[in-house]
């Protein structure tokens, strides 16, 4: 089964210009990422990796062509529920704590009280920001903030991530 089917993407985007030229972002760009398969984005800045994400995740829309998750429209809300996003330049409240942040994201995605402590309390582990979960987050490394980043995207256990720019200041 293909969790993502792309046919024939094409994203213009108007210039920014007084001049009449379209930015070509995507061309005709077609492809399917089966079940359990890792599939990444590779090119150079500005080949249209981000835009990819953005019209998968409903954030923008194509010019021409379409696409299907989980065999649904990329235009179904309730798909949205079986994905995890980390965005390349995210950013949370500075006065929340990493444990408040996942918190948050986790009751956004429509997880119960309990189990978005049971998830915290694993995703901290796994990224190794345990001891810094009462920490504000205007106290974190580059590094620090990519890690909550990570469990963010995993509180709500998706079918589905998309991390864009993941290893982005990694430590």
């Amino acid at each position: 089964m293909s969790v993502i089917t792309i046919n024939n993407l094409k994203k213009e985007y108007s210039s920014k210009s007084f001049s009449k030229n379209k930015i070509l972002a995507l061309d005709g760009v077609s492809f399917d990422v089966g079940e359990g398969e890792i599939f990444g984005l590779l090119g150079p800045n500005g080949a249209g990796k981000t835009t990819l994400i953005k019209i998968l995740l409903g954030i923008t829309f194509p010019t021409s062509g379409g696409g299907r998750l989980f065999d649904e429209d990329l235009n179904n809300v309730k798909i949205k529920t079986r994905i995890g996003y980390l965005p390349e330049n995210h950013s949370f409240p500075s006065y929340f704590s990493g444990e408040q942040v996942l918190y948050h994201f986790g009751k956004l995605s429509g997880m119960v009280a309990d189990d978005v402590k049971k998830k915290a309390d694993e995703y901290l582990n796994i990224v190794g920001m345990n001891d810094w979960r009462k920490i504000k987050i205007r106290k974190y490394s580059k590094g620090m903030m990519q890690r909550i980043g990570l469990a963010q995207a995993m509180i709500n256990n998706p079918d589905l991530i998309f991390l864009d720019e993941p290893t982005d200041g990694v430590d």
